[in-house]
């Protein structure tokens, strides 16, 4: 087999069309979701949750990409780590988002209520976790651990950039192993923070791998669409190989039964133990149009998934990844709908124009800021000392 040169650089140059587009896209759905908050929102500021949500999965899963890559010394994944490296660019932003949630906190969330704590005394049980104060002041420190983390994970790659120094590796797989430990830690309690606490009186002791397994399975996903994307355009031409592709697309399928393992756990549990508090959850989630968005749910994140790429060939087909890869990320959409909506949506679930339009902004937001990021530098970390076998990957 040939050996492949290491380029000196390779630059991302996206058409202007396309990152207007984007802005346009970004800027129309943002107008149309602040419209939602003001005329209806009830729906608005749910919808404003989701897409915030989603946004905020899809720059940690670069920042866990990046940090499982590093702790597990492998190397190749190295020719396109800039792409999970600049996914992390939408973490400040969709901070941001998530402080203007604090605005809609009565709307969203019951406990929030005086009125309705007094009266519950099971809520007045998990005052001491659930109030105003607390809940804003973990989420600003969920955000800061975050934002420090994949600031200096990626800071110091790039910096390997202009010194070549061995010893930056090390480094980031050090602090890689310390992000991993307080990620685990953090979004655990942020999933149950925001998304758990919309019906305070059901609990699951899985909801935060269930989260997890949703956000990875949607940040391969993106990546993997944004790598094939770049191939095509030409700058990963040379570069990405079937194996890249075969990989990714074996951690792909993989995550994809793991969600589904999880997700069937959790409702298993749940269905035999048979205990009220537990299965309302899911009664509501079974009846007329919600248990039709439940079975969509499975077909999306898990049956479609693994029936395309069961077989070898297609995790080594661009056109059938690139497929799979949108089906997933409209399926980690139905999934967090599937979550956040049924409590301000009781009877039958509601896709419009309040829908849309967050999703749509947080679509443009992200593909913006991330080919933005893409196109400041060069797209190979050229001095990781584990480039040149990425390169010449085969498997």
């Amino acid at each position: 087999m040939s050996s492949i040169s290491v380029p000196a650089r390779i630059a991302l140059r996206p058409s202007a069309v396309m990152m207007r587009n984007l802005s346009i896209l970004a800027f129309l759905g943002a107008a149309v979701a602040t419209a939602g908050i003001i005329i209806a929102p009830e729906r608005g500021w749910p919808n404003l949750l989701l897409a915030t949500y989603y946004l905020i999965g899809l720059g940690l899963a670069g920042a866990l990409f990046v940090a499982l890559q590093y702790v597990s010394n492998a190397g190749w994944s190295v020719a396109f780590r800039r792409v999970p490296e600049a996914m992390t660019t939408v973490l400040p932003l969709s901070g941001v988002l998530l402080v203007l949630l604090f605005f809609g906190i009565h709307t969203l969330y019951e406990w929030s209520h005086e009125a309705v704590m007094a009266n519950d005394p099971i809520l007045q049980s998990k005052s001491g976790w659930l109030n105003e104060p607390f809940f804003i002041a973990r989420t600003l420190f969920y955000l800061g651990v975050w934002l420090l983390f994949s600031t200096v994970m990626v800071k110091l790659s790039q910096r390997q950039d202009e010194t070549g120094d061995i010893d930056l590796t090390r480094r980031n797989s050090r602090l890689s192993a310390g992000f991993l430990v307080t990620f685990a830690l953090t979004f655990t309690l942020a999933s149950m923070d925001w998304i758990m606490s919309l019906e305070p009186h059901w609990f699951s002791t899985i909801f935060g791998i269930y989260n997890f397994s949703g956000l990875f399975l949607n940040g391969l996903a993106t990546m993997t669409l944004i790598v094939i994307v770049l191939k095509r355009m030409g700058p990963f031409q040379h570069v990405i190989n079937d194996s890249h592709l075969h990989d990714l697309g074996k951690l792909i399928f993989a995550f994809s039964t793991f969600w589904m393992y999880i997700w069937f756990s959790q409702y298993i549990l749940i269905w035999y133990a048979n205990i009220p508090e537990e299965v309302t959850y899911f009664t509501r989630r079974e009846a007329g149009g919600w248990g039709v968005l439940t079975i969509v749910n499975i077909l999306f994140n898990w049956v479609i998934p693994f029936v395309a790429l069961l077989p070898i060939w297609t995790k080594r087909h661009e056109g059938v990844l690139l497929r799979v890869c949108v089906i997933l990320m409209i399926g980690h959409w139905i999934d967090l709908f599937w979550m956040i909506m049924p409590p301000s949506m009781q009877k039958e679930p509601v896709v419009g124009l309040w829908e849309i339009a967050p999703m749509a902004a947080a679509i443009g937001l992200f593909f913006l800021l991330t080919f933005k990021s893409l196109a400041k530098r060069n797209l190979l970390p050229v001095r990781d000392p584990m480039l040149e076998e990425s390169l010449n990957l085969h498997t």
